[in-house]
């Protein structure tokens, strides 16, 4: 009979309660609805977030001979 190591077997068991827990957010309607929210709130933080203009990341470049 061939062992299993521990590792092998936490990775086996975390892959299986992704799948269930997957299943579960998208077969029912709470889930179905918290999925929603969460997709909603993500959009509402990067529709109101806060952009900083002043710093060009062109200045870090050092192929950018007039960004120096």
């Amino acid at each position: 009979m061939q062992t299993i190591p521990l590792h092998r077997f936490h990775q086996i068991s975390g892959i299986i309660a992704a799948i269930l827990l997957a299943l579960l957010l998208i077969g029912t309607a709470t889930g179905r609805n918290t999925l929603a929210w969460i997709y909603l709130q993500s959009t509402e933080a990067m529709t109101n977030a806060t952009h900083i203009y002043a710093f060009s990341l062109d200045r870090l470049d050092p192929t950018c001979p007039q960004c120096m």
